[in-house]
């Protein structure tokens, strides 16, 4: 039994094994799935790619190739909104973080991962519902604060949160959506961003500059 013991290590070895199982797993399918796509990356290929060894190691932390895709979308959701929603301009007041938060969150609709994680893949594999409920807890409720504090300090109209959160929200994945699937990224992300600018100053108390990061 001591052997055993010894071989399996101590409980927190075996929990930080495991964890960096899952971090592999999770690491090969931010790779995979920007590459090839949800449906074209098999659990064959996620462990090979993580070098986990087994599709048992695979099984342990995840029930389907769906789950683990769900991790992914997570992570990729949560560090979007730490990129472009929470990192505002120095200084910026409620107004400016605001607008240079949807900016920033147009602006990555240019970049692989978030394009096919969360534009293709990500309401297909997902479903709307199980989608929004992720968003409901990171960057919908990020921009739901922005809002709220705009209104109090009295940038934007006072309109119901709730609704002109939601409306903003669709305006922008509307918007990304044209983005990546253009032939010219760049561009449309360009008419894009005129168009938010116009969206956001029609909420404007008074005349302001559109702040973009």
């Amino acid at each position: 039994m001591l052997a055993m013991a010894k071989r399996g290590g101590t409980d927190s070895e075996r929990r930080a094994r495991g964890d960096q199982t899952r971090r592999d797993l999770i690491d090969a399918g931010r790779t995979l799935f920007v590459e090839k796509g949800f449906f074209n990356t098999s659990i064959g290929d996620l462990v090979m790619t993580s070098g986990v060894g087994t599709r048992g190691a695979f099984y342990h932390h995840f029930k389907d190739k769906a789950e683990l895709f769900r991790a992914v979308f997570e992570e990729v959701e949560r560090d979007l909104t730490l990129r472009s929603l929470a990192s505002p301009p120095p200084g910026a007041d409620s107004w400016e973080r605001l607008c240079a938060g949807l900016h920033g969150f147009l602006e990555s609709a240019l970049e692989p991962e978030v394009q096919r994680i969360m534009l293709v893949d990500g309401p297909v594999v997902l479903g709307w519902r199980t989608l929004r409920a992720i968003q409901e807890e990171n960057s919908i409720a990020l921009i739901d604060e922005m809002v709220r504090n705009a209104i109090a300090e009295g940038n934007i109209d006072d309109l119901p949160v709730a609704e002109l959160t939601h409306m903003l929200v669709a305006s922008l994945e509307e918007g990304a959506l044209l983005v990546a699937h253009a032939k010219s990224p760049g561009r449309a992300r360009a008419r894009a961003a005129r168009i938010l600018d116009r969206l956001l100053l029609s909420f404007a108390t008074e005349p302001r500059d559109v702040v973009r990061k």
